[in-house]
């Protein structure tokens, strides 16, 4: 006669199993509806601080009519070219903040708490033993790409956003850094130790130590279906770093990689050469082409970051982005980055939107080294992936 206790207790641990997991994707959820709200209360805030500003520099207008000479009739036409253009400066204001809310209110939409009527959630979890078990299914829903990588609470951004440029370059070669071993349920990350590649082993409970401290997947974030190699990455990553240190702590910014460092570290590590690096602020009184460096490289799949200064304008200060695209040439070529926080809310740019255009001039800066010069970006960081 079979063991009914036997049966039954395990009946019983697979539904407590699965009632944790549902209460901790619940948790979840009610994180990413608090920051979906908070985004959109600042940008809330911020478009009425643009129209007090557009209604402010009107009125001053409008008192000072005589001194500019507006109430002239050829005044007065330049007087309703000026209305004219801070109309469609409030209707951009409104737009914009019409635009983040209909794309939050969708995303809040989309939120599921997975609690109720009992049936699995989606994707079906891998077990052992009872516990949660990522496999390689959960690495790739997809091609990899830079908008897989969400950085959270680790100041890791320049590995987030090298992961992230390397991604768009050349899905095949993250693919390449990773392995899944069925037997272990380990990960084998391959990565570059300054002298030859080394194998790192990424457990089971370093993906969950990496998802609990806020890592650089979207696993944390209320979509347990998101793409899991961005947190295998940062984990091998962490523990090259950091031998013989907990992961928590070499994830950690006191101690670990979340005290900041160089794109072109994380590069090596990556794909085994730093690249080239251009500072802008050496050359842009000399012939080198940044535009066309960057264009050349892109077109030849090669991955590109840039790294601010502490000016940082008009860009979050001390922070790298991956560089999508560009288009143009010269100073005024338009250059299309990606915030590895996936926004820009709260930037010198605030928009919720994670990817932003700026004319290549304005980040190249001018002027002389040093305080004599306006310089924003450190660096422009191209791999090679060759």
């Amino acid at each position: 006669m079979p063991d009914v206790r036997g049966v039954f207790a395990d009946a019983a641990r697979a539904r407590e199993q699965d009632l944790v997991q549902r209460l901790a994707t619940a948790v979840e959820v009610d994180r990413a509806f608090a920051e979906a709200l908070d985004g959109a209360c600042r940008k809330a805030v911020w478009g009425r601080r643009r129209l007090d500003a557009i209604e402010v520099e009107i009125g001053d207008v409008i008192a000072r009519q005589g001194v500019l000479g507006l109430d002239t009739p050829a005044g007065a036409r330049q007087f309703q070219a000026f209305l004219a253009a801070k109309a469609r400066d409030i209707h951009r204001v409104v737009d914009e903040v019409s635009a983040d809310s209909k794309s939050r209110t969708g995303m809040l939409q989309s939120l599921r708490y997975p609690m109720g009527d009992g049936a699995p959630l989606s994707p079906p979890i891998d077990t052992l033993g009872g516990e949660r078990r990522w496999t390689d299914k959960d690495l790739y829903p997809h091609d990899p790409t830079a908008a897989d990588v969400k950085q959270d609470s680790v100041g890791d951004c320049y590995l987030d956003a090298t992961m992230g440029a390397i991604a768009n370059a050349n899905p095949q070669w993250i693919k390449d850094r990773i392995r899944f071993d069925d037997e272990t349920g380990n990960f084998d990350v391959t990565l570059w130790d300054g002298r030859q590649w080394r194998r790192i082993d990424v457990t089971q409970a370093d993906i969950d130590t990496d998802i609990k401290r806020n890592g650089a997947s979207w696993l944390d974030n209320g979509r347990p279906d998101a793409a899991l190699w961005p947190a295998v990455l940062e984990s091998g990553y962490a523990k090259l770093k950091y031998p013989g240190k907990d992961l928590a702590d070499a994830l950690g910014n006191d101690v670990g990689i979340g005290q900041g460092g160089y794109a072109k570290d994380a590069m090596e590590a990556l794909t085994g050469n730093r690249g080239t690096v251009i500072n802008p602020e050496d050359v842009w009184f000399t012939n080198q082409h940044i535009d066309q460096a960057i264009s050349g490289s892109l077109a030849n799949h090669q991955p590109v970051t840039i790294s601010t200064t502490p000016q940082g304008a008009p860009l979050t200060q001390s922070h790298v982005y991956v560089v999508e695209g560009i288009s143009g040439t010269g100073s005024d070529a338009m250059v299309t980055l990606r915030n590895p926080w996936e926004t820009n809310t709260g930037t010198p740019i605030d928009t919720p939107d994670a990817l932003v255009t700026i004319r290549l001039g304005d980040l190249i800066g001018s002027g002389l080294p040093g305080p004599l010069g306006t310089h924003p970006v450190a660096g422009v960081n191209i791999g090679s992936l060759g």
